[in-house]
């Protein structure tokens, strides 16, 4: 047997399972969606077309965009607000950092992990990475293609409805963003570490967003990955399975 049907066999016995293009084609939706929501925000700060088109290509940060937003729309300037989207979307730079040496890539391959790693991308390939480096890379291209082609043009058809959206909370807009995470972290809850991560980093933006400003409770709930590295990286033991 090959190496590859060993760890197709590895993947199957440990529950692993390759995303369907129905899956797929559900988050290129949703990030659709997103892209739409955020860039009615932005526009209703009186953010220009070619600004929210080069954040969305350039930056792909959805909380990003909306600390701008959120800046401007108080009456701060334009560097406040820049720092602020900055600040929120620094954890892209760690997520970009633990991915070299996860599977063999060229330089250009490794500038364009790092261009568009994002949360649901790199938690993908982790979590494909004991069934080896071609499952890793598979999983990661294929979320990262599909979040970062839905952001795209879901930005570009939000420019494009311009006022017709108008009022995100009218159509429901307004909950695509924070489901988009609640979607992103349910998965992983079936593992010891990551549910660890999920549960304490969760609780600590929770307790300090009310006494921090925005971004920085983010930062510091990251910490909670590091906590995380102490628990066994494996599946919750089911009723009645032994190991």
């Amino acid at each position: 047997m090959s190496a590859t049907n060993d760890a197709d066999a590895a993947a199957a016995a440990g529950g692993f399972r390759k995303m369907s293009w129905l899956d797929l084609g559900t988050l290129l939706f949703a990030s659709m969606a997103i892209g739409v929501a955020v860039t009615s925000i932005m526009e209703g700060v009186g953010t220009s077309w070619w600004v929210v088109m080069a954040a969305c290509t350039f930056a792909y940060s959805g909380t990003g965009e909306v600390a701008y937003a959120s800046v401007i729309a108080s009456g701060g300037g334009i560097t406040p607000a820049i720092v602020a989207a900055l600040l929120v979307s620094s954890r892209f730079g760690l997520l970009a950092m633990s991915m070299p040496g996860r599977w063999k890539a060229s330089l250009w391959e490794r500038i364009a992990i790092a261009h568009s790693a994002s949360e649901v991308a790199v938690a993908a390939a982790i979590e494909a990475q004991p069934y080896g480096e071609r499952a890793a890379r598979r999983a990661f291209w294929e979320l990262a293609l599909c979040t970062t082609a839905g952001w795209i043009i879901g930005s570009a058809v939000g420019l494009a409805l311009g006022d017709v959206v108008g009022d995100t909370r009218r159509i429901g807009l307004d909950v695509v963003f924070p489901a988009s995470f609640v979607g992103a972290v349910v998965n992983g809850l079936r593992r010891q570490d990551s549910a660890v991560a999920i549960v304490l980093g969760g609780s600590a933006a929770v307790a300090l967003t009310p006494m921090l400003p925005a971004g920085v409770p983010v930062l510091i709930a990251a910490a909670a990955s590091l906590l995380a590295l102490a628990v066994p990286p494996r599946l919750w033991r089911r009723p009645g399975v032994t190991s």
